[in-house]
């Protein structure tokens, strides 16, 4: 099994077990690798030899001591890359994603702590999302999604979950960028629609991406 492969399997139980279980199912690992349950099978079984996950066939997989603290090595790489793609080389938030992807493969910790210190040791990544220290250690937050927001508040935009290009440029063209300070007009009762302002001017968004924003309460 290529070492490139272990690291997007151990990344991507990560990021589908950060929810409410730990426990993730080969459905769910296939859909998001694009891949059939029968390869999904035969990887996570060698992951269960290396010890670097626990698989049971009728329950699912989680991540050991050591795969998580894998995992969490490879999403540090991965969001310093976007950060450093983003700030120091000029790439769109919509852009950085996929080189990140390629990038954070490369294991050299020196080159990571340096990116790190030349970007005065961010805590987020160009979609807000937390990046964690050498340690493994995660910076909490109060941040909600926007679907939480309540009528007549205000609230600053933090980050997305989704990284799609169609949705981040669908953002911009609408202002919703990290920064952005929104105010909530209005909450529609029949589709939880959202009237909201932003940069002075009124936008409606439908319940979908209300909740692939993150925002912080003002």
């Amino acid at each position: 099994m290529q070492s490139e492969t272990i690291e997007n399997y151990l990344k991507t139980i990560y990021h589908l077990s950060t929810g409410n279980s730990s426990i993730v199912s080969n459905k769910q690992l296939a859909d998001k690798l694009n891949v059939i349950p029968a390869t999904v099978t035969e990887a996570v079984k060698k992951l269960h030899d290396l010890k670097l996950v626990v698989y049971e066939k009728s329950y699912g997989t989680r991540l050991t001591s050591t795969g998580s603290k894998m995992a969490l090595s490879i999403v540090r790489r991965h969001r310093i890359w976007e950060t450093y793609l983003a700030k120091e080389l000029g790439f769109g938030w919509d852009e950085v994603h996929e080189i990140a992807e390629e990038l954070e493969h490369i294991k050299n910790d020196k080159l990571i702590k340096k990116l790190s210190e030349k970007l005065g040791h961010p805590n987020f990544d160009p979609h807000g999302d937390p990046i964690p220290d050498e340690k493994g250690k995660i910076q909490k937050s109060n941040f909600i999604k926007l679907s939480e927001a309540k009528t007549k508040s205000n609230y600053k935009v933090m980050g997305v979950t989704d990284h799609s290009t169609s949705f981040l440029k669908y953002l911009e063209k609408h202002q919703l960028i990290i920064g952005a300070i929104i105010s909530i007009k209005n909450i529609e009762e029949f589709d939880h629609s959202i009237l909201l302002s932003c940069q002075k001017k009124e936008v409606s968004i439908s319940p979908k991406v209300a909740e692939s924003i993150i925002v912080e309460t003002l």
